[in-house]
């Protein structure tokens, strides 16, 4: 075990540990914003036939001439083909997406001829090809759609169905409990006496997980005590990852590290440099990961986003996306900390071309993490900052179009 780490040197030692996921079949449309486990092939060949582009009519091109007519057969309509050939001298009506038929070679748009009784009179040729889609002109069967880690969006899904798949191998959800400790808190739904409070700091880490793609099983509340902590912490085949939140300090009723021990899960590292958050600590049981954040929901926060979202990333083979940081001007003086990393909450403001933060230094800690647009970080042993200077800030993917508008 490893004690006071950097961020850094925590963040390398944390996704050693982890590994992907095994993967499950699920139907397609289940599959947003998961990760295919297998190369996809089509099923089919789109378009599966020749087809018409647009409205018009089917013909043969050598019989195409300004003021040439041709007589009408019957029309065609998707889905219901012809199945005997257009013949030299004759055309067809045929609606968008149906089957151009043998001995037709092109689609003349409606407004290009003139209707007779039983015929048409062409205003010009039609070239080879003109309106038809070639069967396999998007892609063939037997052709590589995506591959192998490919993250599915809506658009994604969609290849997949065209494709002819109903079911798709992916990564798995991460299965997730949270363990909120402490004796001052009570299920929300239930009445807080005096002293005692509802468990925002555990729902926020089951939320946040949520949000990553994790599936949240249970939020348990468990008491200062290591015997109540054993029970509420699941078996390895129940979960894949534990978020424990609370207990994690150094006080006498900081009862996670020796649990932890006692459950017979090896501790890989307890304690980073960071403020808030310098408490944390990353241990495992067989394979299942077990993250214990800080108490207090701002520690818990930060010790989230820098340390356990990565991991729950890497657990379901996704890209491994750091937050987005600017720089920017804080408009107060700042102290940086003696070989720690320090981060506060800060609230954003475009003046001008430039982006400055206002740093918030609340003791209402919740309407501090509602409000914040991010973090700014402050590199140890940096020194003063005095207001203008620029500094680190990491902004919520949430608040990014407030300062970074898409044109």
């Amino acid at each position: 075990m490893e004690k006071m780490l950097s961020l850094e040197k925590a963040r390398e030692l944390t996704l050693a540990q982890i590994q992907p996921l095994s993967s499950e079949t699920i139907e397609i449309h289940r599959a947003l914003n998961r990760i295919l486990a297998q190369d996809t092939p089509s099923f089919v060949s789109l378009p599966s036939a020749r087809i018409s582009f647009r409205d018009g009519f089917a013909l043969n091109s050598r019989d195409s001439a300004a003021g040439q007519k041709l007589k009408l057969s019957t029309p065609i309509f998707a889905g219901n083909p012809r199945t005997e050939p257009m013949a030299r001298g004759e055309a067809a009506w045929i609606a968008t997406g149906a089957m151009v038929p043998d001995g037709a070679d092109a689609v003349l748009e409606e407004e290009l001829v003139t209707r007779l009784e039983d015929a048409i009179e062409l205003s010009r040729p039609a070239a080879p090809g003109m309106n038809i889609r070639e069967e396999g002109e998007e892609f063939k069967k037997g052709e590589l759609l995506l591959g192998k880690g490919a993250l599915l969006s809506s658009r994604e899904i969609v290849l997949l169905i065209a494709g002819g798949y109903f079911e798709v191998e992916v990564i798995r959800r991460p299965r997730l409990w949270v363990v909120a400790v402490g004796d001052e808190l009570r299920h929300p739904g239930t009445v807080a006496r005096a002293g005692q409070t509802y468990p925002s700091g555990g729902w926020l880490a089951g939320i946040l997980s949520e949000e990553l793609g994790c599936s949240l099983g249970r939020v348990i509340l468990a008491e200062d005590d290591s015997e109540a902590l054993l029970e509420a912490i699941p078996d390895p085949a129940e979960a894949d990852l534990v978020l424990t939140v609370g207990g994690t300090g150094f006080g006498r009723r900081d009862i996670i590290g020796e649990s932890l021990r006692q459950l017979g899960a090896e501790i890989i590292f307890q304690g980073v440099k960071i403020r808030p958050g310098h408490s944390l600590i990353f241990s495992k049981k067989e394979q299942q990961a077990i993250f214990s954040l800080p108490g207090m929901i701002s520690a818990a926060e930060i010790g989230f986003q820098l340390l356990v979202r990565p991991a729950i990333l890497k657990l379901q083979a996704k890209p491994a996306r750091d937050l987005e940081m600017a720089l920017v001007k804080t408009g107060q003086d700042l102290e940086s900390l003696k070989d720690q990393l320090h981060i506060l909450r800060g609230k954003l403001e475009r003046r001008g071309d430039q982006l400055w933060v206002e740093p918030l230094r609340r003791k209402n800690c919740h309407s501090e993490i509602a409000e914040a647009d991010g973090y700014i970080i402050i590199e140890e042993n940096r020194g003063p900052i005095k207001a203008g200077d620029p500094v680190n800030f990491i902004i919520h993917p949430h608040r990014l179009r407030n300062f970074f508008p898409k044109p």
